[in-house]
């Protein structure tokens, strides 16, 4: 696993890696407090492939599937009602409320509440899948972090309730769409280290 050293102002965010977990460590260095969102799984690419993440509909298409899904009950429980009440009245707003009661728990977001100053572990269990016929093959893969301040501004499916989630009053708290990424996460695997 390899990433280099974050050093900066902002909201930032480096990784450890801890046996089957990696944890993603937010930093606060404002003197604000801060609201954010971070995805329920974190997706990694191959490089022998093109595409944005090995976990999906096509995992048997390629030869190691590597992606992370957070771990339970770390959220603040107080914001992520808010989020999940807005999400699932959009989703009746656009007649697809039967996809309430559907969502898995890698689907979707977490919020955050990070103090000024403050150090925030988010822990995600990493799964590491090798699909059959069992072959060697060893690759580097890059985690992808999910585009919020995009998303916000596009035309994506969720845009719409993670916007009016953003435009709350949290008090003193501001929301933040994602933090300063200087360096992408990659982790060599081959596969020995899959199926853990």
């Amino acid at each position: 696993m390899s990433c280099k050293e974050k050093k900066n102002d902002a909201f930032s965010l480096e990784y450890v890696k801890n046996s089957n977990e990696l944890i993603l460590v937010f930093e606060n260095n404002t003197s604000q407090n801060i609201i954010f969102p971070v995805p329920n799984t974190l997706e990694f690419g191959d490089k022998n492939f093109k595409d944005f993440s090995t976990q999906g509909n096509m995992e048997g298409y390629y030869p190691i599937t590597v992606y992370a899904t957070i771990k339970d009950n770390q959220f603040s429980k107080f914001y992520q009602k808010k989020l999940d009440s807005i999400r699932n009245f959009n989703l009746s707003e656009r007649g697809m409320a039967d996809l309430i009661n559907q969502v898995m728990p890698g689907d979707g977001d977490s919020v955050f509440y990070l103090k000024s100053n403050g150090k925030l572990n988010v822990k995600y269990k990493l799964i590491i899948r090798q699909s059959p016929p069992t072959k060697k093959y060893s690759s580097k893969f890059k985690q992808n972090y999910y585009p919020y301040g995009r998303i916000l501004k596009g035309k994506y499916p969720e845009a719409e309730y993670l916007r009016r989630f953003s435009k709350l009053n949290f008090g003193k708290a501001k929301f933040v769409a994602q933090p300063v990424i200087e360096d992408s996460l990659f982790i060599r695997i081959s596969e020995k280290d899959a199926n853990f």
